[in-house]
């Protein structure tokens, strides 16, 4: 894999590039500091908004990331007020959240922000982002230092100029002008052979205007396009005035400048199309999408007609990026946004004849679509239907590198959802909100169908109460269950413990995914009961284990937010289970998210040193994707790190995760942490973290989850070294 800064920034013109990284999370900062450095951009830091504006001044950036939540002044604010600054009115701004919820979103573009990303940030976008906005910054700056350039070579009257004598029509051209044209002189030395080489659809635009300011002696100024002897077209401008005039008059004589602008042209088209198109798909994106639809709507409601917004998003994209790289993720996004173009007749799109013109990628795996002068909203239906159908084909990509590498038929489907004007919004923004929410509801009820709006959603709710409902009874019928996922010391090769993970398989809804339900039980207050079943049920496995003859083994449990901060109470449920079952404390490990223990610091720091002090493992779980501090990571009672999978995932495909990992691996050691890395797939990623000094790994490389009555057999059988050469 290519490894010089001058291949990652795609050539030189990038490399030295200078990034401001504001925010108050000192251990953000510094992972971002560490991988944008890695890429060849100076970096520089601020700890705030004031920070950020002084910084400014000093180092005159070419581009600012900038945290929403700071103290003393919020990145909003620092924003509007950079804005204002010389030099500040055009410098692009990332601004970085962690709540990744509408508005948000609205307050960053309103503060006049150029683009966001949400938390947890993906480093190889988030890079791929920063260039694209520098490349952008600097074609608009040469495009104004070339209209400066301009404005002095018409004044000069030097880039090429020519005579027109209009009584006997004879044209004379400069050989510059000649060579901007493109003909030889004497195929262009008359008007009327002139003309012959303007482009044809241009040619009555230029008789017009010539003929206009001749005939009332006035100076010409226009644009329009030439075709050269070898075929190529060129945009010209003409610049010219009356020299002579008769005794009535009447212009005798004509004097100009010709310009040929068309890489200026060129370089505006490629700007409209940063601004107007996405970049992976060609599509146009959010913000072409907004406009045209507002345009669209004053229409509609002129002629009394309706319109749709059909919302789509592809399900399961995430596994897809997670299991098979971002560069697997952006070809599928360009398949599907191919086979929607062409799959969609031009009648079905509003207003041009480019049927892409009214398709958009909103941002990730979301596409929109506008369906004008709908007869009866059925008709938003079939095409709705036609694009179901149009999935029903696998799409092949490219999976894999060097040896590896392969095609891998994948079928994906498509949530959709629709909103029609007027009944289910009459502006831009509402339209687009309801379609999104009945783009979920149809996500909700199954995937791969879709759900017109409807004001109260009736089906999600029933749905919703439906499987709270079964969920209420699921633990007394013995529906849920345990599965556990072993932990492997990368050091001895040995299994040093398990994780505990809850399944639900419904009678009535099936097996059902932890993301599913775990957020309705969180909701509902039932992760209470459930939280302190799995606790006790774990606790009580592992003692049997124990009494078995595994005495080496520790189990990791997961506890909610809920959990949590109940504190005193969660404490109580500790103790009273530890007690209930026999097993010892320094045998249970408890693991929380960053988010989970940032909600209220000081009291989780209480929660987590009652419960350090019963002498359970203390573990933060998905280290990286959330927003604790160095500070307070050293404040908390934390005994293990565990990395992300989303990191993991990347080792040797993405040089953004595999410098994270190794940040967490480096800091958390010398902060005398235990570093536990989760979802190992691939003997590269097992090997990078043994040489990296990571402590411990889980994930299917290893083992899937596996029921609690087959963990002694597996751990009979268990051989890393055999594992390894067999892979």
């Amino acid at each position: 894999m290519p490894n010089t800064k001058v291949a990652m920034l795609e050539g030189k013109n990038l490399v030295g590039q200078r990034v401001l990284v504001a925010g108050d999370d000192h251990i953000a900062r510094e992972i971002t500091k560490a991988i944008l450095e890695e890429q060849g951009f100076v970096v520089s830091i601020a700890e705030n908004g004031l920070g950020m504006l002084s910084q400014f001044e000093k180092d005159k950036p070419n581009l600012i990331l900038l945290d929403v939540e700071m103290p003393e002044m919020s990145g909003f604010e620092a924003c509007e007020r950079l804005r204002s600054l010389p030099g500040g009115e055009n410098i692009p701004v990332i601004m970085m959240t962690g709540r990744d919820d509408a508005e948000d979103i609205e307050r960053a573009y309103e503060a006049q922000a150029t683009d966001f990303v949400s938390k947890p940030v993906n480093w190889a976008i988030l890079v791929q982002r920063i260039r694209y906005l520098l490349r952008a910054a600097k074609t608009f700056a040469e495009l104004e230092r070339s209209q400066l350039r301009l404005i002095s070579a018409q004044k000069m009257a030097n880039l090429g100029y020519w005579d027109w004598e209009i009584s006997n029509d004879k044209l004379y051209l400069s050989d510059q002008a000649s060579q901007i044209v493109g003909h030889p002189f004497d195929a262009i030395s008359s008007q009327e052979k002139y003309i012959n080489v303007v482009h044809k659809e241009d040619l009555e635009f230029f008789i017009g205007e010539v003929n206009n300011s001749v005939l009332k002696g006035n100076p010409l100024e226009f644009e329009y396009r030439v075709v050269t002897a070898e075929g190529d077209v060129r945009c010209i401008r003409n610049v010219a005035e009356a020299s002579a005039v008769d005794a009535e008059n009447k212009p005798t004589w004509y004097m100009g400048t010709v310009l040929d602008i068309t890489e200026q042209r060129r370089n505006e088209e490629t700007i409209r199309r940063m601004a107007f198109y996405d970049a992976v798909t060609g599509l146009h994106n959010r913000t072409a999408f907004m406009e045209e639809l507002t345009l669209l709507l004053s229409f509609h409601k002129r002629m009394g007609a309706q319109l749709a917004v059909v919302y789509l998003d592809i399900d399961d994209f995430k596994r897809v990026n997670d299991s098979m790289g971002h560069h697997v993720g952006d070809s599928l996004l360009k398949q599907f946004s191919d086979r929607l173009v062409l799959a969609l007749r031009s009648s079905d799109v509003a207003a041009r004849n480019d049927t892409s013109d009214m398709l958009a990628r909103l941002g990730g795996d979301e596409f929109t679509l506008l369906l004008s002068s709908l007869r009866h909203q059925a008709d938003a239906a079939i095409v709705a239907t036609r694009i179901h159908e149009m999935l029903e084909e696998p799409f092949l990509l490219d999976v894999g590198v060097g040896n590896g590498a392969g095609k891998h038929e994948l079928y994906v489907g498509a949530s959709i959802g629709i909103a029609v004007y007027p009944h289910d919004g009459v502006d831009a923004d509402e339209l687009l909100k309801n379609a999104d929410t009945a783009m979920y509801e149809a996500k909700r009820g199954g995937k791969s169908t879709y759900r017109f709006y409807v004001d109260d959603m009736n089906d999600r709710a029933l749905e919703r109460l439906d499987m709270e409902s079964s969920l209420r009874g699921a633990l007394d019928k013995g529906e849920l269950s345990l599965d556990y996922l072993p932990q492997i010391d990368l050091i001895t090769g040995q299994i040093i413990g398990v994780e505990a993970l809850l399944r639900w398989n419904s009678p009535e809804f099936g097996v059902i995914t932890p993301d599913e339900f775990i957020s309705l039980a969180e909701d509902t207050g039932q992760i209470i009961t459930i939280g302190a079943w799995v606790l006790e049920k774990a606790c009580a496995q592992l003692k049997q284990w124990q009494e078995q003859g595994l005495s080496s083994l520790k189990v990791a449990v997961n506890l909610s937010s809920l959990q949590f901060r109940y504190g005193s109470k969660l404490e109580a449920l500790v103790a009273t289970t530890l007690e209930k079952t026999g097993l010892e404390a320094k045998y249970l490990e408890l693991e929380l998210t960053e988010s989970i223990m940032m909600d209220d610091v000081e009291k989780g720091i209480v929660t987590l040193e009652a419960l350090k002090a019963m002498g359970v493992i203390i573990s933060i779980d998905d280290f990286g994707t959330g927003y604790s501090s160095l500070m307070y990571l050293q404040r908390f009672p934390v005994d293990t790190l565990k990395i992300d999978h989303s990191f993991v995932q990347g080792l040797g495909v993405n040089e953004g995760d595999a410098a994270i990992a190794y940040a967490v691996i480096v800091m958390g050691k010398s902060l005398g942490f235990n570093i536990i890395a989760k979802g190992v797939e691939e003997q590269a990623q097992l090997q990078f973290l043994r040489d990296k000094g990571c402590d411990v790994a889980q994930g299917f490389l290893f083992s899937h989850p596996i029921p609690g009555d087959q963990i002694p057999a597996f751990l009979e059988q268990f051989d890393l070294d055999a594992l390894a050469l067999r892979r």
